[in-house]
């Protein structure tokens, strides 16, 4: 029901009675006999979605068959608080439970009483209407948005969703670990995900027989490119801070060996266990999760608002999220890296991928213009 000055209400725990769950079942089955091509994924955020906007109208006293515009209006307008993504994925959901009823040609009860609420006669714009921007550079919200406003973005998005390096520094504070060997280890493993951008894998496979420690940079092979179409990049060099050398030194020379009664002093794999020589990915992308948890800037992506009885299929902060994150702090940030060099740390196959990460600044480029002919 609306409160007492008439506004639309959103009922907390989202859930529907047996009406609307009939309601929801009807449409899941139309959208899947329509679009039979639709992924699993798809169908999973379509149901979670549709869902919200149903319970939306049973609190309100909404009859959905027979809701109009001024009613999704209502409903957008309970959802501000939430990420641009967030608000623009649920409006989609809501449109396509609305095309879906409107071209269903099999169940007598999919039938709308007053046409599509909110297609493209709607007037309904979020940009213009309600400030969302979903398309923006997800590298630019980031670096001008708080944490608490990501929620929503899948970490397969075509867009780059990036950790400010400052973020990234509070993951150093928040390494997890009983002991201080172990801590020693797992935060070795946090900072050469962030200096390196290495994939999981990669930092697996990291031995210190390849470290160069007087240029600072480790020889990784390449998790994603084959020997014989990349033969220049299947081994690349990635680097990390000189200031890293003697915390990193101090562990593969001092603390591994006896910290893991599995490894040869001085020699095998960077990163090890106490029972084995060498730490597997998933234990190291473990380690990436548990320090956001504990710095308090971990969420959960996908659901995106998981029920008590819910399994988080995504994070937010992953090995991967820290990997795009260094990617985009060199292609932004780092006037000393260049495009091509960014490309050969991150061991791109192609430009075009590390092009990805740029954020683009009309404003910068237009006095990098002037500076390069001359008149600055």
């Amino acid at each position: 029901m609306r409160d007492e000055d008439g506004k639309y209400t959103s009922p907390e725990d989202k859930q529907i009675g047996s009406e609307m769950e009939e309601l929801l079942g009807l449409y899941l089955h139309s959208l899947r006999e329509q679009k039979s091509g639709t992924s699993d994924s798809t169908i999973d955020t379509r149901q979670r979605e549709v869902r919200y906007w149903l319970s939306f109208c049973e609190a309100n006293s909404i009859d959905p068959l027979a809701a109009e515009t001024p009613d999704v209006r209502g409903y957008l307008q309970s959802i501000t608080d939430l990420a641009d993504t967030t608000i623009d994925s649920y409006y989609r959901s809501v449109q396509s439970f609305y095309s879906i009823v409107r071209n269903d040609q099999a169940s007598d009860r999919l039938e709308l009483a007053n046409g599509h609420p909110c297609d493209g006669d709607s007037g309904i714009n979020l940009k213009d209407d309600y400030g969302v921007h979903a398309n923006t550079s997800e590298y630019q919200r980031q670096h001008s948005l708080s944490p608490s406003e990501i929620d929503g973005v899948r970490e397969r998005s075509d867009k780059v969703l990036a950790l400010k390096p400052e973020k990234v520094q509070e993951l150093f504070n928040h390494i997890p670990g009983k002991e201080e060997e172990t801590r020693l280890r797992n935060e070795i493993a946090v900072r050469l995900n962030w200096y390196t951008g290495c994939r999981s894998i990669e930092i697996e496979r990291m031995e210190i027989e390849n470290i160069d420690w007087e240029q600072c940079r480790i020889n990784v092979r390449s998790a994603k490119l084959k020997p014989e179409e990349h033969p220049d990049l299947i081994r690349r060099n990635v680097h990390f801070p000189e200031r890293f050398k003697f915390q990193l030194r101090r562990w593969c020379f001092r603390v591994r060996h006896s910290f893991s009664s599995s490894v040869e002093p001085e020699e095998g794999k960077i990163l090890c266990t106490t029972h084995s020589d060498q730490m597997d990915k998933q234990r190291i992308n473990d380690i990436v999760k548990e320090s956001a948890r504990n710095a308090g800037i971990q969420r959960p992506l996908r659901p995106v608002d998981p029920g008590p009885n819910e399994t988080v299929d995504e994070w937010f902060v992953t090995t991967h999220r820290i990997r795009r994150s260094a990617i985009s702090h060199w292609v932004n940030d780092c006037e000393e890296i260049d495009l091509h060099q960014a490309r050969r740390l991150a061991g791109h196959a192609k430009i075009q991928q590390t092009m990805e990460y740029v954020e683009d600044d009309d404003d910068q480029l237009a006095e990098d213009y002037q500076r390069a002919m001359g008149n600055k």
